[in-house]
């Protein structure tokens, strides 16, 4: 009898352990907000930099004024401008150059960034870091011929 009591507890217990490791990681769930969230979205913001605003290749960010964005970067449009956080990983390009310095005031800028998502929620504008920056000059007028 002792046997069978001793055999049926040693079952019991390897299928606890076995159930224990069968799912590890549940319940280990990124966070939502901060460093390594999850999910992140991408927000594409499109406007022209401030005539006050000349960006310097140590500078860690700036300020761009937001004429156009997708849909996860509505808020910034509605504010009207964003920071922009630049970091070593950040791909620069504006007409050959690929650093802060070439950007001159008046530049049409594209910025790309991932945010978190519940970070956007109920129109929130925390600073981008930026992956992708795009630039070019000012638009200029075409003379009309007469």
């Amino acid at each position: 009898m002792r046997l069978k009591f001793l055999v049926f507890a040693l079952v019991v217990s390897l299928v606890a352990v076995s159930a224990a490791l069968a799912h590890p990681g549940k319940g280990n769930k990124p966070p939502t907000t901060g460093p390594g969230c999850k999910p992140r979205v991408t927000v594409m913001l499109s406007g022209v930099l401030d005539p006050s605003v000349d960006p310097q290749d140590g500078d860690p960010s700036f300020v761009l004024t937001v004429k156009h964005s997708n849909r996860h970067g509505r808020a910034y449009k509605q504010a009207g401008s964003a920071t922009i956080l630049v970091g070593e990983t950040t791909r620069i390009r504006r007409e050959g150059a690929t650093n802060l310095g070439a950007l001159a005031p008046n530049d049409r800028v594209h910025v790309t960034a991932k945010a978190c998502k519940a970070d956007l929620k109920d129109g929130g504008t925390p600073d981008l870091n930026a992956r992708k920056i795009g630039a070019h000059p000012e638009a200029t007028e075409a003379p009309t011929s007469p």
